[in-house]
């Protein structure tokens, strides 16, 4: 009779170590909410409907799977050459400080244009993203601890390609009523001043929004008039923001708001 001890000894026994790597769903639903959100916003471009794809899958090779600390902005290089600006560069609106009164005056109208009317800059507006090295997902929390990071670092390079798109009579909207409307340490004044290009861009007006009527020129907004190249002219026109709220509800020309 042979043992059962002796069966044991003599049989090989092989073990079947079955590892299951479980996602969070709070993860996949992120990046689910993250990419609806991102493709809603560009079916929202009717020109634009047949590559929201193709751009979706551009922008995750940009930041997927990379640390979120010293992201460099030429990881963008690709998704901007595949979404180039398209409006016409001679209505390319800048502001600083006035993000929501701008928006609501250029939002219903053809003759001015900000970065985030264009088609990446209205997808990413509002958003925030990274990734993680060795990991593939899209995170959307904790993005932004860091500089540069994914969002800050789009965001510099974005508005570095729109002051170069930018053609013939730029302007930008400045809110009058801060001490200091124009600071050269801000995205418009640190970024977008450094990259308008003459002789392609040939003059800058500045829309100066106040409570009340003043006068204003460049050479009263800080050092504007000195950042800005010698070869780019500077006009400054005062507009009162009950003027400009007023423009917005009657739908009132551009031209004929300030």
């Amino acid at each position: 009779m042979v043992s059962k001890k002796a069966l044991a000894i003599g049989c090989t026994v092989t073990v079947v170590v079955v590892v299951v790597i479980v996602v969070p769903s709070v993860l996949l639903t992120k990046k689910a909410e993250f990419r609806e959100t991102f493709m809603k916003k560009c079916l929202e471009f009717p020109e634009e409907k047949h590559i929201c794809e193709t751009i979706w899958t551009t922008f995750e090779l940009a930041y997927v799977g990379k640390e979120k600390c010293n992201f460099s902005d030429q990881n963008y290089d690709q998704l901007l050459a595949e979404t180039p600006f398209k409006h016409p560069c001679g209505k390319t609106m800048f502001w600083s400080k006035t993000k929501d009164l701008v928006h609501k005056f250029t939002k219903k109208r053809d003759c001015f244009f900000t970065l985030e009317d264009t088609l990446l800059g209205y997808v990413l507006n509002g958003l925030s993203w990274c990734g993680e090295k060795g990991n593939n997902e899209t995170f959307t929390e904790n993005c932004e601890d860091c500089l540069p990071n994914p969002v800050s670092s789009f965001w510099k390079i974005a508005s570095t390609r729109f002051a170069q798109y930018a053609c013939e009579g730029a302007s930008v909207m400045l809110d009058g009523e801060r001490k200091e409307p124009y600071d050269s340490n801000s995205f418009f004044g640190g970024v977008e001043v450094p990259n308008l290009q003459p002789p392609r861009v040939k003059n800058l007006t500045v829309v100066l929004v106040t409570e009340e009527i003043r006068a204003c020129t460049c050479d009263s907004l800080g050092t504007l008039r000195k950042d800005l190249d010698q070869r780019i002219g500077c006009a400054c026109k005062a507009v009162t923001k009950s003027r400009v709220e007023t423009c917005i509800e009657d739908n009132t020309p551009c031209g004929a708001c300030w």
